[in-house]
């Protein structure tokens, strides 16, 4: 599992290098899963966040302790 400092689950969102929007694991380099929009990676990266407590989810270098805050029409 990809754990930070403190053990905790971190899920990574970042422009891949196929031009799209990558939800890693932190720890490992293959992708989970790749999205078209950084939206709809970050959707994804929630949900996973939501699965496993104390999870967190890194955005292009910003740290957002926890889940995201997305807008429910924006949530898959």
């Amino acid at each position: 599992m990809g754990l930070d400092q403190k053990g905790d689950i971190v899920f990574r969102v970042s422009h891949g290098e196929n031009g799209q929007w990558d939800v890693n694991e932190k720890g490992f380099d293959k992708p989970l899963a790749s999205f078209h929009s950084e939206k709809d990676a970050c959707s994804y990266a929630n949900d996973l966040a939501g699965t496993r407590e104390g999870s967190k989810v890194v955005v292009e270098g910003r740290r957002l302790v926890g889940r995201l805050s997305l807008p429910a029409h924006g949530r898959r």
